[in-house]
């Protein structure tokens, strides 16, 4: 009945006025449809407009029953699933009730029970099982497994962790969420080390829950939780491994293990039904004052049933073994890999450039922050702490450049080795040179040598690189033909074409100076 009430809120401004001006109803459903209401039990949903009208005519022909959820007509009938069909597959279930429901459909489509009629879905023909009281949980073939009730002599020996979806609040941007309560309650002493209610169920939350237990409490031996994905992040089982913690995680869809918080999820939602009366919704500030009030009177200080005292009075005789809070602030601190810049130095996080030292340009950090804190971030490199990096400031003065240190005195001169080398390699390429007889032909006069430069060397001479091939061929003139052509080959085979003349002339002069220091009489001109 209350879904036919809430229906109702939403039409009222139409129906409870006798008379509307001319588009004036067009308006009123107009700004209805554009708003968020609030259906109990769901939270803030939105209605469009054809909803609207049929919410409307179907209230107007049948008043509020007609706002009711409709209930089909043949409920309780088979449409897909005739009684032939049910029959033989209860027949086939007693044949062997280890049967999935799956294979009993198999069957019947191999053997032909399916011929001209739809083969129904196996949730469908699980339903009509039940109804017939086939199923196999009703056979007692699923569900028989037994549990038993766990145990622990020692505060810390087992935490449980879990997280709720409470009631609807106003979040800081002014619009309404639901509230998740994240908690971890002790199993030995049934005391919640952590609970607070957030705005997500997210790394950060799950941080902030369990890093204030740890501050207060210390680390426990174990901690059970959970397959959901905030419970399944490297972030979490990396924390608990470096305090000697052990991460238990409970099989898919089995909460029976987690037992203590799901009963303590009782006490929460009485609280939350409180929660609910209120005319106003509460912000995230206001419900954590409200529930830590209420857990304290309402629970911590009531006798528990399993315990025989109160949680309080069974905390009473538990020192606490609480983490230095550097060392629980490093612990949870997010890690994330990047590679410094390779001209400013620095990396980024959440939108902010951190400063890292000038050694590590180019190379792959890991970067472990505080999304709480971005005031400073961890910088590691190969598994080492390195620095603390700060934020780069804007128009900040630039590093200084090292200043040069002393060196002693050169002790090999680099670049001689170097010339003596080349020198070296480019008379091994003309020692063919040594066993022929270089002859200077008449022919071969200046013009002919400017005509190989230009043509081996691909240039056009400038005027002043004809002047500077007519100084050579004075100074070292005249020259064997082969020789030239072999010092111009060698050059552009190291160089290319198209070099600076005197890239070319060198060669030429490096052959004539090998030939004038190892002269042989049968090649002098």
């Amino acid at each position: 009945m209350m879904l036919a009430f809430f229906r109702y809120g939403v039409i009222a401004p139409i129906v409870e006025v006798d008379r509307l001006a001319p588009g004036q109803t067009r308006e009123i459903i107009k700004a209805i449809t554009e708003q968020t209401h609030f259906l109990p039990g769901k939270g803030p949903i939105s209605v469009k407009e054809r909803t609207f009208y049929q919410w409307l005519g179907r209230y107007r022909q049948g008043g509020l029953q007609a706002l009711l959820p409709r209930i089909r007509k043949d409920q309780g009938k088979g449409r897909v699933v005739d009684e032939q069909v049910l029959a033989r597959a209860i027949e086939l279930r007693q044949e062997n009730r280890q049967r999935w429901t799956s294979t009993l459909l198999d069957i019947m489509q191999r053997e032909g029970t399916f011929v001209g009629k739809a083969v129904p879905h196996r949730s469908t023909l699980d339903r009509h099982l039940a109804r017939m009281g086939m199923s196999r949980r009703q056979i007692n073939i699923l569900g028989t497994k037994r549990t038993i009730k766990m145990q622990f002599d020692h505060f810390g020996d087992l935490w449980v962790g879990d997280y709720h979806h409470g009631p609807v609040i106003l979040g800081p941007n002014g619009k309404p969420t639901t509230a998740k309560l994240g908690a971890f309650i002790d199993h030995c002493t049934r005391y919640p080390v952590a609970d607070r209610y957030y705005l997500a169920e997210d790394i950060a939350t799950l941080r902030d829950c369990l890093y204030r237990a740890l501050l207060s409490w210390g680390p426990p031996r174990k901690v059970y939780v959970d397959r959901g994905a905030v419970y399944r992040c490297e972030q979490l089982a990396y924390s608990l491994d470096r305090i000697q913690t052990k991460l238990i995680h409970s099989r898919a869809y089995y909460s029976q293990g987690r037992g203590v918080i799901e009963k303590w999820w009782q006490v929460v939602k009485a609280f939350e039904s409180e929660v609910g009366i209120r005319e106003e919704l509460l912000t995230l500030h206001e419900i954590n004052r409200l529930w830590e009030a209420y857990r304290e009177l309402r629970y911590c200080q009531k006798i528990h049933a399993e315990l025989g005292m109160t949680p309080r009075e069974a905390l009473s005789g538990v020192a606490p073994r609480s983490l230095e809070p550097e060392v629980a602030r490093e612990l949870f601190l997010i890690r994330a890999d990047r590679t410094v810049h390779k001209k400013d130095g620095c990396v980024s996080v959440e939108a902010t450039r951190y400063l890292c030292d000038a050694s590590l340009r180019r190379q792959k950090v890991q970067v472990r922050y505080d999304p709480n804190d971005l005031n400073s971030v961890l910088i590691f490199h190969q598994g080492k702490r390195i620095q603390r990096a700060f934020p780069q400031q804007p128009n900040a003065t630039p590093e200084p450049h090292p200043e040069p240190l002393d060196r002693p005195a050169q002790s090999v001169d680099y670049l001689a080795l170097l010339r003596e080398d080349y020198d070296r390699q480019l008379i091994e390429h003309v020692r063919p040179l040594a066993y022929c007889r270089l002859e200077v032909d008449p022919a071969f006069d200046l013009e002919r040598f400017v005509q190989v430069v230009c043509q081996l060397a691909g240039m056009s001479l400038r005027p002043t690189e004809r002047k500077e091939l007519g100084a050579f061929w004075e100074t070292f003139g005249p020259l064997p033909e082969e020789m030239v052509r072999i010092g111009l080959e060698h050059a552009v085979r190291l160089h290319g074409r198209g070099r600076h003349l005197r890239v070319y002339l060198h060669a030429i002069r490096t052959l004539v100076l090998a030939q004038w220091q190892n002269p042989k009489k049968e090649n002098q001109p």
